[in-house]
């Protein structure tokens, strides 16, 4: 099958969940044998619109060859997007955009015409906010990536004007424009089938390799994050909620942080336990420093990626409770989630203490992760089988 993923996120360079959700989802696909091709809707911020090349395109063309398309959204529309967005929607809809307020009014041609020429399958558009192309396009297969759910987020999240946050009913209109719903988490998959009850939905959480490591032995917490702002919230809770208490009764502890996240947080660079390493170039490597990985992350919707990543590679994970939402078997999930600061260390304590503990989670990390990537592919080809 040839498949056509479009998207305004692009695949490169992976730093950021959707970003990861869609290269892994692409690599599945290359596994499963069907040829991907990637148009890009590429959506420059003013001030660098003229600038050249941008780096996410130079890797893009590394990875992607002639399979990579862009469509390049126009200086006017892109004036346009950022009124409705920033000024007019905040001002007279309470800050939620409509379905098609960010939707290029080229990209439907731009598709049809790449479609006459390579005759695609399957179409998948990322966000609803594309999904008008879903009702513009011949291509037989189509489905919409949600990443997350929209409607009164800002309700949910405690966040004015979050971006690209709608009501129920404009949602519901991008939902009922797909024959099929390609979900990411349990709850939310729940909420699309109540969106749109005639259409297909599929739970199709993450693709995740299982990495087998070895045990290191140091008192060393991983965090491996992006900057947005409920990372930040949840690190800070950590830092200042559970942290201390773990630094008082184990003070050889360490806080270990890396990614963009570490350019927004420097005052942490200050803290005896704490230690920013900046920008990751290998998630593999930086996941070998360590047994122990948390995602004390409280908010938002979506993809709970560093808990799924976290067992892919084989760490004992640790998360605030938010973060086992929606995902896969939760009652099987070989992880450990309080609020309570003292769970957290008498937890810590205990596997410290007796490694055997930590042989016996990484056991239940590979058959976790095995029986979820069994589920996704089967989620998959169900998708692809009701190509008629």
């Amino acid at each position: 099958m040839k498949i056509l993923i479009v998207s305004k996120c692009p695949t490169h360079p992976a730093s950021a969940g959707n970003r990861r959700f869609i290269l892994n989802q692409v690599e599945l696909f290359k596994k499963m044998g069907h040829i991907v091709h990637f148009l890009y809707v590429e959506e420059k911020g003013l001030k660098v619109f003229f600038k050249n090349s941008s780096k996410e395109t130079l890797e893009m063309k590394k990875y992607w060859g002639s399979n990579l398309h862009i469509y390049k959204v126009s200086l006017s529309e892109k004036i346009k997007f950022n009124l409705l967005q920033n000024y007019i929607r905040p001002k007279f809809n309470n800050g939620y955009i409509k379905v098609d307020d960010v939707y290029p009014n080229g990209l439907t041609t731009s598709v049809n015409t790449l479609n006459n020429v390579e005759n695609f399958d399957c179409v998948i558009v990322n966000y609803y906010y594309l999904s008008k192309l879903l009702l513009e396009t011949d291509i037989p297969l189509k489905g919409l990536t949600t990443h997350d759910y929209f409607s009164f987020k800002d309700q949910l999240v405690g966040i004015k004007n979050v971006t690209w946050g709608t009501d129920a009913n404009q949602e519901a209109t991008a939902m009922q424009r797909s024959p099929n719903i390609l979900a990411l988490n349990t709850e939310e998959a729940i909420f699309f089938s109540k969106l749109a009850p005639l259409n297909n939905i599929y739970n199709v959480f993450g693709s995740f390799e299982y990495k087998p490591s070895e045990i290191v032995g140091n008192k060393v917490l991983l965090f491996l994050s992006g900057s947005n702002v409920y990372n930040l919230k949840g690190l800070k809770w950590f830092v200042e909620e559970i942290f201390p208490t773990i630094v008082k009764k184990i003070p050889q502890v360490k806080l270990r942080i890396g990614g963009s996240i570490c350019r927004v947080i420097r005052e942490y660079s200050y803290h005896p336990n704490i230690e920013l390493v900046g920008l990751v170039e290998s998630a593999d490597e930086f996941y070998k420093t360590a047994d122990i990985v948390i995602n004390p992350t409280y908010l938002g919707t979506g993809l709970k990626i560093k808990t799924f990543e976290s067992i892919a590679y084989d760490k004992v994970t640790i998360v605030h409770p938010h973060s086992m939402i929606g995902i896969y078997n939760v009652e099987k999930a070989p992880v450990f989630s309080s609020c309570c600061a003292e769970d957290w260390v008498n937890f810590l304590n205990g596997v410290w203490s007796d490694f055997s503990r930590i042989s016996n989670i990484k056991e239940q990390n590979k058959r976790y992760i095995t029986a979820m990537q069994s589920f996704v592919l089967s989620e998959y080809q169900r998708f692809f089988s009701s190509l008629k």
